[in-house]
């Protein structure tokens, strides 16, 4: 019940804050569902919101803020995100990982994605002692405000005493709405 007031939380608190565009994000495979709110907050900043399910793996959620920049067809996103893991398996923590995203636009419709966040030991807290999260993906923009896309994630979480944990590692589709 926690995680779910945390996930209502962060969506109501995000629905509050005057933007410019917002993206909406669903992607899944067999065994994850994943859902992002992207707030372009100004010219150069934004923020992400993200909930992950995992079937056989728990909850994820996670708030990101990044500056951006664009220079012709690429896109650059750095910052920090924060993750705090509710697991079925494993135990439960947080990490504030270091990273960011890329894009590389391959023409009018087509552009591939690239994301990748790392948090040491020193950024993680509870029983985490570490987390990275890499992405990528290929996505073709069907209409001005709407895309499909296919891709690969790996989420993993490292512990001191416990084994390590991969929430997610596959191949997953999806589809973003902008409004």
């Amino acid at each position: 019940m926690a995680k779910f007031k945390v996930a209502s939380v962060l969506l109501l608190s995000a629905a509050a804050l005057q933007v410019n565009a917002s993206e909406f994000n669903l992607g899944l495979n067999n065994d994850v569902v994943y859902t992002e709110l992207e707030l372009q907050l100004s010219k150069d900043t934004n923020a992400v919101l993200n909930y992950i399910y995992g079937d056989e793996s728990g909850h994820i959620a996670q708030g990101a803020m990044h500056m951006t920049h664009d220079s012709g067809v690429h896109h650059v996103e750095v910052g920090a995100q924060l993750s705090q893991l509710w697991a079925d398996y494993a135990p439960n923590g947080s990490a504030l990982s270091v990273g960011g995203r890329y894009v590389l636009t391959m023409g009018p419709k087509i552009s591939l994605h690239a994301a990748a966040y790392y948090a040491p030991s020193v950024l993680s807290f509870g029983n985490v002692d570490g987390h990275y999260e890499l992405d990528s993906k290929v996505q073709y923009r069907v209409t001005p405000n709407m895309a499909l896309y296919v891709g690969y994630r790996k989420i993993a979480f490292e512990y001191d005493h416990a084994r390590d944990f991969t929430f997610e590692d596959g191949v997953y589709i999806g589809g973003k709405y902008r409004f």
